[in-house]
């Protein structure tokens, strides 16, 4: 939550720049519907001042603060639930929408980005070129995402697998061994089937990485690694769009980092395999 730690640090704002803070942070569910003037007319300020404060918390504007504003207020709202208005409602344009829903999208990465452990990241890279099979655990939407990673993971030598019935992932899980690397996607982290998934992975001593939304979260406790996917709670707070724009982020990274630790090897390959296709092509075409 990048946005409203940098809020609370005092020391970075002038009196001014702070009584804009602390209204907003004291009012979090006005903020979607305020423009610039009405905001510095609420504290007394002026609109270059609030947008002095947006331009030094980082950002580009006042339309830009609000955006992340709200996504990570949605995120920590207590009990769950939002507190301020959705990110997309009727009343928005054509041109709202477009604008909105890249900001979202750059939000999401943005965020995943700025959680990420780098020594990490290094060490799945590792453990992904080193083992004899990746084992991809997820469901549903999340399953797609796997399908997608796979299918280039498979493109650089990586062997990988999903297997999206439930009785296939345990057995999956069941056959696995050390030799392997499980790879599990939850938003929750407190999906049961994949709990016990992780139950058996950890019986059979199978390395287990998690992309989920919080380390305190059950499957966490199973996970040899652990890497945040940002989140917003509720399906209208556009909170799986958000999570799979931070997976497919994910994915992509640890893809590319597996890439190009033997780059010139896969590049050779991989032009092989681009010239076995075209052959194949090529005698179809007679047939």
């Amino acid at each position: 939550m990048r946005l409203l730690k940098a809020m609370h640090e005092t020391e970075r704002f002038s009196s001014t720049e702070q009584n804009i803070v602390d209204y907003i942070l004291a009012h979090p569910a006005e903020i979607a519907d305020l423009t610039t003037r009405e905001l510095a007319e609420k504290t007394f300020t002026s609109p270059a001042a609030v947008f002095r404060l947006c331009q030094k918390l980082g950002l580009k504007g006042y339309n830009e603060f609000k955006l992340k504003f709200i996504s990570e207020v949605n995120r920590v709202a207590e009990g769950g639930r939002s507190i301020i208005h959705r990110p997309i409602t009727e009343k928005d344009s054509t041109e709202d929408i477009v604008r909105k829903i890249a900001a979202i999208e750059v939000e999401a990465i943005e965020e995943t980005k700025n959680e990420l452990d780098m020594a990490a990241l290094d060490r799945i890279a590792r453990a992904m070129k080193k083992a004899a099979v990746i084992d991809f655990f997820a469901y549903d939407q999340n399953a797609d995402l796997a399908s997608m990673a796979i299918y280039n993971l498979l493109q650089i030598g990586c062997p990988a697998v999903l297997h999206t019935a439930m009785n296939s992932q345990f057995a999956q899980a069941q056959y696995a061994d050390r030799t392997h690397l499980a790879i599990i996607i939850s938003r929750t982290g407190i999906n049961r089937r994949l709990i016990r998934t992780a139950q058996i992975l950890k019986e059979r001593h199978v390395p287990i990485v998690l992309l989920t939304v919080s380390k305190d979260a059950p499957l966490a406790h199973y996970a040899d690694e652990y890497i945040y996917i940002a989140n917003a709670i509720e399906y209208l707070d556009f909170g799986g769009t958000v999570f799979s724009i931070g997976v497919r982020y994910v994915m992509d990274v640890l893809f590319s980092l597996v890439l190009a630790q033997d780059f010139q090897h896969i590049e050779k390959n991989y032009d092989v395999f681009e010239e076995y296709l075209g052959k194949l092509n090529n005698k179809n075409r007679l047939w």
